[in-house]
C-alpha cells in the first residue's frame, strides 16, 4: 500500500498543476499529462483542492453521491490501468470486461470517456446500450453527476462556443454533450438510424447482454474512419459463446489469481467455487462477535484473509493483441464478503442469475441443451452399424427448409424399417433462386413431405409450394397448440404476412406450428438415439461464412455446431407472476439447421397421420426402471421386416395401429413375433403389413 499511495501523490502533484493551467488559460493539451494513467487521474481528482485562481474550495469526484476511490480496490485500479494513455496505444484496440454485477464498470466507462475526451481532444466518444432508455437514463442520472464533479471537465462541457451566433452555455442533450473540442453521444444498438451517420473515435458498448452481436458489428463501422478505432465493452455474461463471453473468447482472458498467505500457491477463486469458501470455528464475526464465520480458503484448506492479494495472468497470451478480455468477480470486491457469496448461493432460486451476476460467468443449464456432443457421438456410432450412408438419391423420403434470403439449409432424411429416422443429404444452398435447388432434391430423393418456413422470400416459398403441390407445406405461423405439434390446412383469417402475399401465391398447403414441441421432439429424437447420422466428414461443401469461401464437411463444422446450440427453455412470462411461458433460444449464431431438422421432422409427422407425438416422463410412468417403457424398448430393440413394430401404422404407446383400427401387443415390435393375429381383438381382425419404408 506504501508504494501505491506514493503512487497517487505523485499523480495529485501532476494533475494540481494540470487543473491551475486549465484554470490559468493555457492550452487543452495540459489538462491531463501526457504520463498521467487513467488510474492516477482519478487519484487526483477524487481529493478536495483549492482553486489557485479564486481560492475556491473544490470538492473531489462524487459517485451517486459518494466520495469515490481507489484506494480499497488495487485490482479494479488494476483495469482502470488498461485504459491507454496514448492515442498510439488506443489505435485498433479492444478491452473487453466479462464482469460480476455492481462491480462500478459504468463509473469506469464515463471516467475512460472523459479521461480521453480531454487528453485526447478532439475526440469522438459514443457510449451504446441496448435500448434509448437505458441511454438516455445513463446521459441524465449516471454522466452529469459525475461531471459536475469534476470541476475541469464540468467547465469544457458547459463552455459557450465562441463561434455561436448567440454563445450560451449549456449541457447539451441527453443525446448529445459537448466538452471543449470533443463529444459525447448516448445512443442505442436497437435504433434504425443510431447506428448509421454518426463517425466516431471511441466506442463504449455497457450492458452487452442485451445486443446482438451483428448489432454491435454494425456499429463498429462508426469507427472505421478513425485514426485511433478503440472499443471499450462491458457486461455480465449469460450463456457460454454468447454476448460477452463470445468477446472475451476472442482475447488474451486475463484472470486474477488470488495467493495463499501459507503455501503462496495462486489460483482463481472461481476455479474451485464453492470448496473457496469454508466454515473457520475460531474466527469471531466482526458484527456479531460470536466465534465461527464463514471465509474464503485455497484448495489445501488454508484461510486467506484478503482476496486481492496475488497477479493478473491471461489465459492466453498468444491471443490477438487486438483484444484484451478481462474477468472480473465479486469475490474480488471489497463490499461482498465470503458468507454473502456463500449464502446467496445455497438461496439462489436462478442459479444461472447467481453464475452471471456473483461470479461474473456464462452458465449454460444442461437440461436446457438436450443435444450434446457425447449424444451426436452416439448417433453416428448407431448410424454406422445400421449402415447409415450418405445418398444421391433416394424414394419416400422426407426434407425439411430453413430458408432466408438468398440462402437455403435443407437436409433430407429417411425412416428406417425400425422407426428410427436417418439423415442421408444436408446442403446449404447459396443462389438468387435457391428453390431451383430445392426443387431438383425434391425429385432426385423422391420426397414424399417437404415443409419449409415461409419467411423471410414469401413469394418465392409459395411458388414452389405449387410447384411440388401435396408434397410442400409452408409455415405461416408458430403458435402453441394445445394438442400435437401441428395444425395442417388453411382457413381462419389470413397472417399479417399471407395478407401481403399476391392471391395467385396462395394456396391450401400450409400448416401452423408449435415451435417449442416441435424442437423439442427433434432434439429428444437424437438425445434418445432415435435420428441416425451417416459418418460426419465424408460429406464436404463449399461453404460460406461471410466474405469467406471454404471447404467443411457439412455435418461435422456446420450442422453439428448449430444442434448443441439449441436450448429448449421455460421462463416467467415476468418477474411478478407465476405465469411461464415455452421457447426456442439460440446459444450463439443462429442454428438453421436445427430448424431444418425440425420442419423435417414435421414433415414426418404430416406422412405417418399424426400430428401428436407424446414424450413421457420416464420416472413416472416406470419409476424403478425407464428403460423398460415401450418408447425405449422400440427405440434400443429395432423391430425387423414382416413384424407390428416395422409396420407404419404402428403406435409403440399404446400399441394402437392408429387409423386402421387394429389393435396390437407391445411384444410384437420386438421382432419376435410375426403380423397376423392381433392379441387385443378378435384373431379374425388383422390387418396388410406396410412397411415404415414405404
Amino acid at each position: 500500500m506504501k508504494n501505491r499511495n506514493g503512487q497517487a501523490a505523485a499523480s495529485v502533484a501532476l494533475a494540481i498543476g494540470a487543473v491551475e493551467g486549465l484554470l490559468t488559460g493555457d492550452v487543452a493539451t495540459q489538462r491531463i499529462p501526457a504520463e498521467m494513467s487513467l488510474a492516477d487521474w482519478c487519484d487526483s481528482i477524487a481529493l478536495d483542492r483549492t482553486d489557485p485562481v479564486t481560492g475556491q474550495r473544490l470538492r473531489g469526484l462524487k459517485v451517486d453521491g459518494q466520495p469515490f476511490s481507489l484506494a480499497d480496490r488495487p485490482q479494479m485500479r488494476w483495469i482502470y490501468d488498461q485504459i491507454p494513455k496514448t492515442r498510439e496505444e488506443a489505435e485498433g484496440q479492444f478491452l473487453i470486461l466479462m464482469k460480476c454485477a455492481q462491480v462500478g464498470f459504468t463509473v469506469m466507462e464515463i471516467l475512460s470517456g472523459v479521461y480521453m475526451a480531454l487528453k485526447f481532444e478532439p475526440l469522438r466518444v459514443g457510449y451504446f446500450l441496448p435500448d434509448q432508455g437505458l441511454a438516455r437514463t445513463k446521459s441524465g442520472d449516471r454522466f452529469m453527476p459525475i461531471i459536475r464533479s469534476i470541476p475541469e471537465a464540468y467547465q469544457a462541457l458547459t463552455a459557450a462556443d465562441p463561434h455561436a451566433l448567440r454563445p450560451v452555455r449549456t449541457e447539451g442533450n441527453l443525446e448529445r454533450r459537448k466538452m471543449g473540442g470533443s463529444e459525447f453521444r448516448f445512443l442505442w444498438t436497437t435504433g434504425r438510424s443510431t447506428t448509421e451517420s454518426n463517425p466516431m473515435d471511441v466506442l463504449c458498448f455497457d450492458e452487452v447482454q442485451g445486443m446482438t452481436v451483428s448489432a454491435m458489428e454494425k456499429v463498429q463501422e462508426r469507427v472505421s474512419g478513425s485514426k485511433m478505432k478503440f472499443v471499450l465493452m462491458g457486461s455480465t455474461a449469460q450463456h457460454p459463446g454468447g454476448d460477452i463471453h463470445a468477446f472475451y473468447l476472442k482475447g488474451s482472458q486475463w484472470r486474477f489469481h488470488t495467493r495463499c498467505p501459507t503455501c503462496g500457491v495462486e489460483e482463481p477463486l472461481d476455479d474451485y467455487f464453492p470448496a473457496c469458501i469454508g466454515f473457520d470455528a475460531e474466527a469471531v464475526h466482526p458484527k456479531t462477535g460470536v466465534a465461527g464465520m464463514r471465509r474464503y480458503r485455497c484448495r489445501s484448506g488454508h484461510w486467506i484473509s484478503d482476496t486481492q492479494i496475488g497477479t493478473w495472468k491471461p489465459d492466453r497470451p498468444d491471443a490477438d493483441p487486438r483484444y484484451k478480455s478481462v474477468h472480473f468477480h465479486q469475490m474480488l470486491s471489497p463490499t461482498v464478503t465470503a458468507e454473502e457469496i456463500y449464502f446467496a448461493y445455497l438461496n439462489a432460486d436462478d442459479i444461472q442469475n447467481f453464475w452471471n451476476r456473483k461470479l461474473g460467468k456464462p452458465f449454460q443449464d444442461p437440461n436446457e441443451l438436450p443435444v450434446t456432443e457425447a449424444v451426436l457421438a452416439a448417433c453416428v456410432a448407431e448410424g454406422e452399424k445400421a449402415g447409415v450412408r450418405w445418398k444421391t438419391a433416394g424414394r419416400n423420403t422426407f426434407m425439411g427448409i430453413d430458408q432466408m434470403g438468398g440462402f437455403n439449409c435443407v437436409v433430407v432424411m429417411e425412416r428406417l424399417p425400425d422407426g428410427r429416422h436417418a439423415l442421408i443429404h444436408a446442403e446449404e444452398i447459396y443462389s438468387d433462386k435457391p428453390f431451383d435447388r430445392c426443387s431438383d432434391l425434391m425429385e432426385a430423393f423422391g420426397v414424399q413431405v417437404c415443409v419449409v418456413e415461409q419467411l423471410p422470400n414469401v413469394n418465392d416459398a409459395r411458388r414452389f409450394a405449387r410447384k411440388h403441390e401435396g408434397r410442400v407445406f409452408i409455415v405461416t405461423r408458430y403458435c402453441d397448440i394445445d394438442e400435437g405439434i401441428a395444425r395442417w390446412g388453411g382457413g381462419g383469417r389470413p397472417s399479417h404476412s399471407e395478407s401481403r402475399t399476391v392471391d395467385e401465391e396462395r394456396d391450401r398447403w400450409t400448416v401452423h406450428v408449435d415451435q417449442h414441441k416441435a424442437m423439442s421432439l427433434t432434439l429428444h429424437r437424437m438425445a434418445l438415439t432415435a435420428t441416425l447420422f451417416p459418418n460426419p466428414v465424408e460429406r464436404v461443401q463449399e461453404v460460406r461464412e461471410k466474405d469467406a469461401t471454404f471447404q467443411a464437411p457439412i455435418l461435422k463444422q456446420r450442422i453439428f455446431p448449430h444442434l448443441t446450440s439449441t436450448a429448449l427453455v421455460t421462463k416467467r412470462a415476468n418477474e411478478l407472476e407465476r405465469r411461464y411461458r415455452r421457447a426456442v433460444e439460440k446459444r450463439g449464431k443462429d442454428p438453421h439447421f436445427s430448424f431444418a431438422f425440425m420442419l423435417c421432422e414435421v414433415a414426418m409427422v404430416r406422412a405417418f397421420g399424426t400430428a401428436t407425438f407424446i414424450l413421457p416422463d420416464l420416472a413416472q410412468e416406470h419409476p424403478t426402471s425407464p428403460e423398460q417403457h415401450p418408447i425405449i424398448q422400440q427405440l434400443r430393440h429395432p423391430a425387423t421386416e414382416g413384424t407390428c413394430g416395422a409396420c407404419v401404422h404402428f403406435h409403440p404407446l399404446d400399441g394402437d395401429a392408429g387409423e386402421r383400427g387394429n389393435g396390437v401387443c407391445a411384444a410384437l415390435s420386438t421382432g419376435t413375433q410375426k403380423i397376423g393375429v392381433h392379441l387385443s381383438y378378435p384373431a379374425t381382425n388383422t390387418c396388410a403389413y406396410e412397411p415404415t419404408s414405404g
